[in-house]
């Protein structure tokens, strides 16, 4: 029986947590996702045979040990990502690229693993706060190939500034046509083949894919690459620019004293 490894990241439980561009706060708790991920990720790789584990790299909250055993999860021995080792992956990162940088959080999980993770058939990396509208069974999936979401544009072309952004990049698409920029942390679908390369990059988030190319070429192109929500339009990861057909967030922002459930408002 081929062997999956279902790999949390990012926030899996916080309260008062800041978002990234501090414009408000917000409250989680992934395991209010359970039952979606067990319906829309798990079922539908064991109907495909698959035996799934599943491991926590997520941010290590007061409550990390319980949610281990809450999941029947495998031990990963890591330390949690702090300010200092975001300051040198930011600069490590703004030295190779001119393109924004995503946060280097949850992906940079994988580069404080203090053992490497057990050898699998296939990982699937969740980002833990999210609720999916779609399974893996109605996504275009290659087993064989890295996985990625959809080609990931620019947050402007979503906003009052569209008209402007068209006209001056001609496409939405930019720049995954220039840059094979995708969506970053969200869902991937990785083969053995893969993931030790991956588990390197991902940090790196939407440019990710980029600069593993980059890299590695011709050892890695854009044949070994699928979006499993195609080709033919592009989004942005933060759901406030743009509704998606996958996913949406599940946290609670903290506003004015007044919680407001953001899976009802697609509200990253």
């Amino acid at each position: 029986m081929p062997k999956c490894l279902l790999i949390y990241i990012g926030n899996g439980y916080s309260q008062h947590e800041m978002v990234y561009d501090n414009c408000y706060s917000y409250s989680c708790d992934m395991r209010e996702n359970y039952e979606n991920h067990q319906e829309k990720i798990i079922k539908p790789l064991k109907n495909r045979g698959y035996k799934v584990d599943i491991a926590l790299l997520t941010n290590k909250h007061e409550k990390y040990d319980e949610f281990v055993e809450y999941y029947n999860a495998i031990p990963l021995d890591y330390e949690d990502f702090n300010e200092e080792d975001g300051t040198i992956l930011t600069t490590y990162y703004n030295w190779r690229s001119d393109i924004a940088p995503g946060m280097p959080k949850s992906g940079g999980r994988f580069l404080k693993l203090k053992e490497e993770i057990p050898n699998y058939d296939i990982y699937v990396i969740v980002r833990a706060d999210l609720h999916f509208k779609l399974g893996l069974n109605q996504l275009n999936v290659d087993y064989k190939k890295m996985n990625w979401l959809w080609p990931e544009t620019y947050y402007l072309y979503f906003t009052e500034f569209r008209e402007d952004f068209l006209r001056e990049y001609k496409t939405e698409f930019y720049p995954w046509q220039n840059f094979n920029r995708v969506n970053g942390n969200c869902l991937n679908v990785i083969p053995f083949k893969f993931f030790r390369t991956y588990s390197k990059y991902i940090w790196m988030e939407h440019n990710s894919l980029n600069m593993m190319i980059q890299d590695l070429y011709p050892l890695i192109t854009l044949e070994d690459v699928n979006l499993m929500a195609g080709y033919d339009k592009s989004y942005v990861t933060d759901v406030r620019f743009s509704d998606n057909p996958v996913y949406i967030t599940n946290k609670k922002i903290i506003s004015s004293g007044i919680d407001i459930n953001v899976s009802r408002f697609g509200v990253k």
